[in-house]
């Protein structure tokens, strides 16, 4: 739930015309709540040998984060764009 209101926040500030490093903070931000749950595996992949898979998962969190941090900004520039212009 925290993840979705983060993208629609970004959205919104977008929208409202806020710089393009919001984007960048929505993806940090979604990074560290992927991570976060992440982290509770720990224990059980380190357990099976596996704990590289975390660490990789890691990165691909913070990837994801910033594509969809940049996507929700672009979606509300778009609209800015759209309907004020």
């Amino acid at each position: 739930m925290l993840a979705y209101l983060t993208i629609l926040t970004t959205a919104v500030a977008a929208l409202a015309g806020a710089p393009w490093w919001v984007a960048v903070v929505c993806g940090c931000l979604l990074a560290l709540i992927s991570i976060t749950e992440q982290s509770r595996l720990a224990a059980r992949f380190e357990a099976i040998g596996a704990g590289s898979v975390l660490a990789i998962a890691h990165l691909s969190s913070l990837g994801n984060g910033l594509l969809a941090g940049g996507a929700a900004y672009a979606l509300g520039r778009i609209v800015s764009h759209a309907f004020w212009t």
